[in-house]
């Protein structure tokens, strides 16, 4: 019996340890410094919003992408949804986009696949004036496609991230299993999706630049 209890003790310890130096191994910044110059930059704010998280994926949640933009001189935001509650995160997506709006303020909004649906039900309810825009940043093959066939309350894009068979660290994929494995059942991205995946993040940060860019137009547009 003492033994059991010793191991089970060891054992989770060992899982503790792996989530908390996991999520802070992918707070590191693994690109160059070389940015792309004459950026045109976008009006309103990006906001990037987060996916279902769980104890082995909480921090840090779209890795490079916020900082990668913002370096380039972007003016970036998080919105951190409760972890993975399906009715807390949309009381909060709610709350959050009537506080925005009473104070009369815009962006453009990221988001993953899955998020993407709770967004759209959100939004097609309550048609903030605040949301300007809304990015899905999606796997190659995107869970969304019944979303595309209705008309959209904002103007609204996918980028495509390329993926890799290489997800660096073994650590963190491992971690990563078992943040699916929580959230078993879930249409949960990709690590190479989300930017974890050192083989592909530099690429996909570029998509998604273009992406900002594209946004910059249609603000200076909209002026």
């Amino acid at each position: 019996m003492d033994d059991t209890l010793a191991f089970l003790i060891t054992f989770f310890a060992l899982l503790v340890t792996l989530a908390i130096l996991t999520n802070r191994a992918r707070a590191k910044k693994h690109y160059d410094q070389e940015l792309q110059p004459n950026c045109l930059l976008t009006r309103w704010p990006l906001l990037f919003v987060t996916g279902q998280r769980s104890f082995f994926y909480f921090s840090n949640y779209w890795n490079i992408y916020p900082s990668y933009l913002a370096e380039h001189g972007y003016e970036v935001f998080h919105l951190r949804l409760p972890w993975s509650n399906p009715g807390l995160r949309k009381t909060r997506l709610t709350e959050f986009l009537k506080s925005q709006d009473e104070a009369k303020r815009k962006f453009h909004m990221i988001v993953d696949s899955a998020t993407l649906l709770e967004v759209d039900s959100v939004l097609r309810e309550l048609r903030p004036d605040c949301v300007m825009s809304v990015t899905e940043i999606a796997d190659a093959n995107p869970i969304t496609d019944g979303i595309s066939l209705k008309t959209p309350v904002v103007p609204q894009a996918t980028v495509e991230t390329m993926r890799s068979q290489k997800t660096g660290s073994f650590f963190i994929k491992w971690a990563y299993d078992l943040h699916r494995l929580l959230l078993f059942g879930r249409p949960l991205p990709s690590l190479s999706t989300l930017g974890a995946s050192k083989a592909t993040q530099l690429q996909n940060s570029r998509l998604i630049l273009e992406r900002a860019q594209s946004l910059a137009e249609m603000d200076l547009r909209a002026d």
